[in-house]
């Protein structure tokens, strides 16, 4: 991993960093840090709390955001390794290959760090497990108190848990993710301005450029794009506004819902070690498909998660997810502004990327439903 890190990330044909958040971040240490500035009160921030450990220890600083990104992906490395066997420690070597230099200018692997090792002490914790998985859960609570999406790890778990027989297990749980994220929020709450102001943020900011329901908004016709260079505004990214934009938006929200809950009533009767995996990786995939954002490093969200189903035998998801983050790197970061300035060619392609994202959802949810029942197996001792 180290080695092929240090080549894809610097010197391989995916390798530019013209478009990056490190300038961000920067931004964010320095009033931090330099003007002791308080999050949410004197500042919009639009991170959950635990985003600020890794924004405190590297900032916009390239070489140690890559340093601490490059410990990240090697937790995810023994955690994927643990979950889904040899087969998906190896797979995680070629992420810094298909997601590129993104893996090391965005500090979106700390919190898969925190998701898979989290899911890890819950799904298959060494012996002795008494304890083991609460700590699982309280790993997940700090991840989804940095990037949210871990959260709906921790639903999966508990509807696992309680689904094969475990439910005080499940409820403890449940409990512990609650009092961690607590534990994280409120000296902000007191503080002021959070959550308020980052669900605020999220509530206003119009559909990223680069999301599913951007792709049904550019077929639809009559909204124009937003963020710097073309219209500023206050969101730090470019998004469709206008038309039939908020309709959509509101649909492809809906649409997440429906999908998080078939996917948890899926994995709720499913008692096998495969199945929180495998919903894991589903519920993952509707987060990124049907959010009113879909950045780029979100996969660094997928990919390990993807290897570990493919450790699992489950390959086709994980085969589309591949090729959906191949497909990312023909506009970004170099030719992202022909998506900003809505060429043919780099709409047409963040389509093609966003269909096979969908139909790895598709295929994700088809392994789980095939996974053993509750009736063809025994709620586990343990």
């Amino acid at each position: 991993m180290i080695a092929v890190w240090l080549v894809a990330t610097r010197h391989g044909p995916f390798s530019a960093t013209t478009v990056s958040d490190l300038y961000l971040y920067g931004a964010y240490h320095d009033l931090l840090v330099g003007h002791g500035a308080v999050p949410y009160r004197d500042f919009v921030f639009e991170y959950p709390p635990g985003a600020l450990i890794p924004l405190r220890l590297a900032g916009g600083d390239d070489q140690n955001m890559s340093l601490l990104m490059l410990g990240c992906a090697i937790a995810t490395q023994l955690g994927a390794w643990r979950l889904g066997g040899p087969r998906a420690g190896w797979l995680m070597v070629v992420l810094p290959v298909l997601a590129g230099a993104l893996v090391r200018t965005h500090f979106d692997l700390f919190a898969t760090a925190l998701a898979v090792v989290g899911l890890w002490l819950v799904v298959a914790p060494p012996s002795p497990r008494r304890g083991v998985v609460e700590l699982g859960f309280a790993v997940l609570a700090l991840g989804a108190m940095t990037k949210l999406w871990p959260g709906a790890l921790a639903v999966v778990a508990v509807a696992w848990l309680a689904g094969r027989g475990e439910r005080p297990v499940a409820l403890r749980g449940a409990a512990v993710f609650v009092l961690v994220a607590l534990a994280i929020g409120i000296p902000f709450a007191a503080a002021g301005g959070f959550p308020s102001a980052m669900v605020r943020f999220h509530l206003d900011r119009p559909v990223q450029i680069e999301s599913t329901a951007a792709t049904v908004i550019e077929v639809v016709g009559g909204s124009y794009v937003t963020g710097d260079p073309i219209r500023p505004d206050r969101f730090k990214s470019n998004g469709l506004d206008g038309g039939a934009a908020d309709a959509i938006g509101v649909l492809s929200t809906l649409a997440l819902v429906g999908a998080a809950l078939a996917i948890v009533a899926l994995v709720a009767r499913r008692p096998g070690r495969d199945a929180p995996l495998l919903a894991a990786l589903a519920i993952t995939l509707a987060f990124v498909c049907f959010s009113k954002v879909l950045s780029p490093q979100y996969l660094c969200w997928l990919l390990p998660l993807a290897a570990v189903a493919a450790g699992r035998g489950a390959l086709l998801g994980p085969a589309l997810v591949a090729a959906a983050a191949l497909t990312t790197q023909l506009w970004f970061p170099t030719r992202y502004f022909d998506v900003v300035n809505q060429h043919a060619w780099a709409v047409v392609a963040v389509g093609v990327r966003n269909g096979l994202l969908l139909l790895a959802l598709a295929a994700t949810v088809r392994a789980l439903a095939r996974s053993p029942r509750r009736a063809a197996a025994g709620p586990s001792s343990g």
